[in-house]
């Protein structure tokens, strides 16, 4: 009987709390400013505060800036009648305060003590010796955080549209080399969800040497429309005998969170809001640069094994996170990436992680990236919560191994840390060597300027010019004729 009874009181509990978790989520559901399903009209904010109340965050309350006690010392407003805006110092360096409320520093004595990701150990401790057991244990575990945690998920091949592809083919000359052009439009299948808003497309124009004896190595280049001229990029390359191809991502998947819920992420996830591992624009390009692949193994005039990929800044991000999940580019060029590029996100110098919480970056990676933001201590400024992240930039460029990789960064370039970036060089480099590759080599003890560091297969040069490409692209056809002829 006594059993009986404490059976029902218990169920009588179970039964309770059930009410009132189904409350709690009527309230908060009745309270969410947020549509179950995305307006027609929604916006980057909208989309990104909706990804943040999924996740449970929210940004905090911050004094004003002139109020801060943490605003760097000896920086002030860029502009006396707009304080909430950039400050800046006597060396012209931007300082922002990001939303979760971290400034920018530019001081390596007050970067903050991180503890450093080890690549080569498994998160249960198993060191890693051998590279079958990199490829088969550790290479998974952080590519599947990689993923989930930061950049994006791309989805399954089940959910991925078909792609048909057509060209328009012309002929012409530019700095003094004739070509052979083709106009790719990549037609893709829209039937997952024919109502999405904007119809994605993948748009590139590749060039090739008329001449050619066979076919051709090509360097891929993100880019957006005019913005990035192809005359420029067929000056660059095609005296070193490759071909170019001027891929516009944004015609993909805009530069812009307002149309997450449309383009390519829109169509699979069919309108709908992302979820926090679903990925980003970031990895949206990259899966396009996959499709381009497809294209060139059908393209006679295109050595498909002899492709790499480019591009710069956020297009340089692009490159990296492309390089690490697509496993047939043979070689990478990421220029002045910096942030969810090369740059170490521990390292708390120049671009932070959460300066791209902000509406007009967010949507780059997978929303989940936000977890990682803020301070780590309610008690104090530092260190911030990415001291938890699994992963960091030298876990992305770990999975680009063992193919070869060249690194810029440029002296006056502050905000992508240049610094920054040479140390992923060198925290991945115990893993090209496990594969039999050499890392990054450098006897100096900090990267010298103008110097091409290009003697393994992790090549770096640090430029005297700033937040630019071309003064690296003599260095880096030195460095890929090792590997391509």
């Amino acid at each position: 009987m006594l059993n009986n009874l404490n059976l029902q009181t218990v169920n009588r509990i179970r039964l309770f709390s059930l009410l009132i978790l189904i409350f709690a989520l009527f309230i908060q559901r009745s309270y969410c400013q947020f549509p179950d399903f995305p307006p027609s009209d929604v916006n980057q904010t909208m989309d990104r505060d909706q990804m943040i109340w999924q996740l449970g965050i929210s940004f905090p309350t911050l004094p004003p800036k002139l109020q801060d006690p943490h605003a760097p010392a000896n920086t002030w407003p860029a502009d006396s009648t707009n304080p909430e805006g950039n400050w800046t110092d006597a060396m012209h360096r931007t300082f922002t305060r990001s939303g979760f409320g971290l400034w920018n520093n530019y001081d390596d004595n007050k970067t903050g003590v991180y503890t450093p990701i080890e690549l080569l150990k498994m998160k249960d401790g198993i060191v890693i010796t051998t590279p079958e057991q990199w490829w088969k244990l550790r290479r998974p575990e952080i590519y599947k955080d990689v993923t989930e945690q930061v950049w994006g998920v791309i989805p399954a091949d089940s959910i991925l549209p078909r792609v048909t592809f057509s060209t328009v083919v012309s002929e012409g000359e530019a700095a003094g080399i004739k070509y052979i052009q083709k106009i790719i439009t990549g037609i893709i299948d829209s039937s997952r969800y024919p109502q999405v808003r904007n119809v994605p497309r993948i748009k590139a124009t590749l060039r090739i040497p008329a001449d050619k004896k066979k076919a051709v190595p090509v360097m891929v280049v993100f880019g957006m429309g005019r913005w990035t001229p192809i005359d420029r990029y067929w000056e660059i390359c095609s005296g070193h005998g490759w071909g170019v191809c001027i891929f516009d991502c944004t015609a993909l998947q805009p530069d812009n969170g307002t149309f997450l819920t449309s383009y390519i992420i829109g169509l699979c996830n069919k309108g709908n809001w992302r979820k926090p591992t679903d990925w980003g624009s970031l990895a949206a390009w990259s899966w396009g640069v996959s499709k381009l692949i497809d294209y060139f193994e059908t393209d006679p005039d295109v050595d498909e094994t002899k492709v790499g990929v480019t591009g710069h800044s956020r297009f340089g991000k692009a490159t990296l996170v492309t390089m690490a999940y697509e496993p047939r580019v043979a070689i990478a060029f990421p220029s002045c990436s910096g942030s969810l590029g090369v740059k170490l996100n521990r390292r708390h110098w120049g671009q932070d992680l959460e300066n791209s919480a902000w509406e007009y970056e967010y949507h780059w990676t997978a929303g989940n990236f936000f977890k990682w933001m803020g301070p780590l201590y309610d008690t104090s400024y530092l260190p911030r919560k990415c001291e938890l992240m699994p992963v960091d930039a030298h876990s992305l460029l770990s999975l680009c191994a063992p193919r070869p990789i060249f690194v810029n960064g440029g002296v006056n370039d502050t905000w992508t840390d240049a610094y920054g970036m040479y140390l992923t060089c060198v925290a991945a480099s115990p893993v090209y060597e496990l594969l039999g590759k050499k890392g990054i080599i450098m006897k100096d003890p900090k990267p010298q300027v103008d110097v091409a560091y290009i003697s393994g297969d992790i090549g770096y040069r640090y430029h005297k010019e700033g937040h630019v490409d071309l003064p690296d692209w003599p260095a880096f056809f030195e460095f890929a004729s090792k590997y391509i002829k």
